[in-house]
């Protein structure tokens, strides 16, 4: 059925991208919209008949179908899993946003386009909330934030990458707005140096600096080598300098530092921190790796084999999570090894088997490449936001899609 337009698909999937950073509502409610309005659209089905020839597809279908197997293991119970189950929904926004954008260059600029102001006015209004700008916020009813604290930076870091991205790019970028592209990006960084307490978001910047300066090497034609790692090392050196200028950064940064030093210390004496916790859940996550290896224990499992691991234990290390705040730890506990080979080869296609003459591919490899980084000490890809940003940028910013 030819109904629907692909570009009012491409426009609600953009939205989606948008909104879930403030709004998981709206952004649930734009899914289904989505998810119907695929059935009406004759070119989305054009590029699903595309799509299903690639082995994109069955990597993907590979990744859906163990998820949907974890019923299957004793650990696992019925809510849990229809729960965890729902919650990977967010998932199919990766093969969707392949189907929409498939060979579609002016489309995904549009959407950049909609996705960086969109954050850029939310990241300014958080600064007047923030500094009590909006008067007729009560700050004591009413808590506004973009995405969650510790990812903050990380959103804004993706704003970040797209200005600086239109700065260097060959084409027009955002047209003759030079003076404004430039003036937003002082204000991103600006913003996450100063304003913002997720040290992820730090580290985010620091890598889309990195990211974006090897853009500008390529398009600059810069062939000398040390002239080219010389140019990375200051803008890595800058960033860091910048960092540590800021009291907000640097004492996060220094907490971090400290209580890793000090997190078997801290563990002994049941003092806890953001830090030692993440240790003690790696620590017992790693030696449940031998038992759920190659089968794994369950789609939503984690807890209840969690559990199992510190029944013995006592203090801190005995306290239970179901989430070991990494990732990869994660998905191989529930989906076992095949499970994670699948997960880091679909990661790996969008970072190296892109076509590295499309002028976006600096730009969707360095906003993928801060999640990965991240997600070692989250998990990122299985949260609402986050995931559905991630999952929603690497299909938008899709293998195939090329400079026509």
């Amino acid at each position: 059925m030819k109904i629907i337009k692909i570009e009012h698909l491409q426009f609600i999937f953009t939205i989606i991208i948008a909104l879930c950073i403030i709004s998981p509502p709206l952004a649930n409610l734009f899914e289904v919209i989505l998810f119907f309005g695929l059935f009406f659209c004759g070119a989305a089905h054009e590029n699903l008949m595309r799509y299903i020839k690639t082995l994109d597809f069955k990597i993907h279908a590979g990744f859906i179908f163990i998820l949907l197997l974890g019923f299957m293991y004793p650990l696992v119970d019925t809510q849990t899993y229809y729960a965890n189950i729902l919650n990977w929904r967010k998932f199919l926004l990766l093969p969707i946003g392949i189907i929409l954008f498939y060979d579609g260059h002016i489309q995904k600029q549009k959407a950049l386009k909609i996705i960086f102001f969109l954050i850029l006015s939310l990241t300014i209004i958080n600064l007047l909330y923030k500094s009590h700008g909006l008067f007729f916020f009560n700050n004591e009813v009413i808590r506004y934030e973009i995405g969650t604290t510790s990812s903050e930076g990380m959103f804004v870091s993706a704003a970040l990458a797209i200005g600086l991205s239109s700065m260097i790019s060959k084409s027009n970028g955002f047209g003759k707005l030079k003076i404004f592209e430039i003036a937003s990006v002082i204000f991103l960084v600006i913003y996450i140096v100063f304003f913002t307490t997720g040290r992820s978001g730090y580290l985010a910047m620091l890598v889309i600096l990195i990211f974006m300066a090897l853009k500008y090497i390529k398009v600059s034609n810069i062939h000398k080598y040390h002239k080219s790692w010389l140019m990375i090392a200051a803008v890595a050196f800058l960033a860091v300098i910048l960092l540590m200028s800021s009291k907000t950064s640097s004492d996060r940064i220094s907490q971090a530092i400290v209580e890793l030093h000090q997190s078997d210390k801290n563990a002994n004496e049941n003092v806890v921190t953001s830090i030692g916790q993440r240790v003690i859940f790696w620590k017992n996550t790693i030696e449940m790796i031998p038992k759920y290896f190659l089968l794994g224990a369950g789609t939503g499992a984690f807890k209840a084999a969690y559990t199992e691991q510190v029944a013995d234990k006592t203090g801190l290390v005995a306290a239970i999570t179901q989430d070991p705040h990494n990732q990869y730890l994660k998905i191989l506990i529930e989906q076992g090894i095949l499970g994670l080979v699948l997960f880091l080869f679909m990661i790996v296609r969008t970072l190296v088997g892109t076509n590295p003459e499309n002028e976006n591919y600096l730009l969707g490899s360095a906003v993928i490449f801060i999640w990965v980084l991240t997600s070692c000490f989250n998990a990122h890809f299985s949260t609402f936001m986050e995931g559905t940003f991630i999952w929603g940028w690497m299909g938008l910013m899709n293998r195939f899609t090329s400079n026509k």
